[in-house]
């Protein structure tokens, strides 16, 4: 295993996804990355899809180095914090690991061009930042607030360098209200700081999903809203496919 955790990706899948929500990270982060790149995409959809591939691979080698930091070293602070990952190891592991993952960054930025780029590392240093400080809170509820942003960076990553710079503000938006706003229900659920049982309610994520249509209505008259409308629609759509099979179990019973 320790081997494995020297490849990017491999720490959150074997952490976060093997026992967690695969379809949702699929579903509401990775193709809904996949539809951006190929509807408002600055480039071809081929350049686009392998733009946003290198970027997310970028963005996934960092964000595992503060999920490593997490695991190992803050949780153990954090009151009820989780131990996850392999606890005990030796420093020229843990060294290890953040070297791979520095070292892919490294050669992702290289082989995008982006090594002059300062949006790029204006980017990838609020990252660092933000991660950094949700590492150094012991306080849950101040970290809600940082775990909103790790949010909104871990969606914006893949795309961010990839759409066209007009629809960015409106993606922005979409992922902001929809996305992130989501997100952040499970992890107040997860600290014991949510009283809201429906919550995980094939209804609730329906409404939830539909409200953000509200915007697309206001702004669907403006050019720089295609991204923000795309994006909504998305999470729409998909809301709505995720409960038709129940509103079918419904009608059979009825």
């Amino acid at each position: 295993m320790n081997l494995v955790y020297l490849m990017p990706f491999s720490y959150f899948y074997n952490t976060r996804l093997r026992n967690g929500s695969v379809a949702f990270h699929l579903i509401f982060e990775w193709l809904a990355a996949v539809v951006l790149a190929l509807a408002i995409g600055a480039v071809d959809p081929a350049q686009a899809l392998l733009a946003a591939g290198l970027s997310y691979l970028a963005f996934i080698s960092l964000y595992e180095v503060g999920y490593l930091i997490n695991d190992l070293f803050s949780a153990r602070k954090e009151d009820g914090g989780r131990t996850r990952g392999p606890q005990g190891v030796s420093i020229t592991w843990v060294a290890s690991w953040f070297g791979s993952r520095f070292l892919v960054f490294i050669i992702v930025t290289a082989l995008m061009g982006h090594v002059g780029s300062p949006e790029w590392w204006a980017f990838f240093l609020a990252l660092v930042l933000v991660f950094g400080l949700h590492n150094w809170l012991n306080d849950r509820e101040l970290k809600v607030a940082t775990f909103q942003w790790l949010g909104w960076l871990r969606f914006m990553a893949p795309v961010i360098f990839v759409v066209d710079e007009a629809q960015l503000a409106g993606v922005g938006l979409a992922a902001a209200v929809a996305y992130v706003g989501f997100r952040i229900f499970g992890y107040l659920d997860s600290k014991g700081l949510l009283l809201m049982p429906g919550r995980q309610s094939s209804t609730f994520r329906l409404f939830y999903f539909l409200m953000p249509m509200t915007g697309v209505l206001v702004l669907w008259p403006y050019d720089a809203a295609k991204g923000y409308i795309i994006l909504s629609s998305y999470f729409a759509a998909v809301a709505v496919l995720g409960t038709l099979p129940q509103l079918v179990r419904s009608e059979g019973k009825a």
